[in-house]
């Protein structure tokens, strides 16, 4: 009878731990959709308590958020690869729980659209954005309202 107790506790940590999905790109038609699931190391679009991850790839089929998209709980831009935001993207990541940063640029992010932080403290979230190429909209949501982290002008 003891398993029984054991058991609902191990299944419980697997439903709640966050997980890392990798970004795979190049599935044929729609190589650079961030809501292709197939683009996916899971074969499902990464959501509220997932780490995404963008590492190089040889293809060099990046991904694209062209729509608003399901928030995450991380992000990791590797070196050398790439994330766009387009016009009409929107991407949030909610960084509630995370320990170390929710947002690890060593790659290049494009923001032409939206990039909404959250639960996020403001020195780590600054100290990533010198690889944070900001055309659109770039905030930090906090308990006092927006904080606008980079405009076009003031990068």
């Amino acid at each position: 009878m003891r398993t029984l107790p054991v058991l609902s506790i191990v299944l419980l940590a697997c439903f709640t731990a966050k997980a890392q999905v990798y970004w795979q790109g190049g599935f044929p038609g729609r190589e650079t959709e961030w809501t292709e699931p197939r683009n996916w190391s899971t074969g499902q679009v990464p959501g509220w308590k997932d780490f995404a991850v963008i590492p190089y790839q040889d293809h060099g089929f990046y991904p694209e958020v062209s729509s608003v998209v399901p928030l995450i709980q991380a992000l990791a831009v590797r070196k050398e690869a790439t994330l766009t935001i387009a016009p009409e993207g929107v991407l949030t990541i909610d960084g509630e729980g995370k320990e170390d940063e929710a947002i690890r640029l060593q790659g290049f992010l494009f923001n032409f659209g939206a990039l909404i932080l959250t639960e996020m403290e403001l020195g780590p979230v600054e100290s990533q954005l010198a690889h944070l190429d900001n055309q659109g909209v770039c905030s930090l949501v906090t308990d006092m309202g927006h904080i606008p982290l980079l405009s076009g002008e003031n990068q």
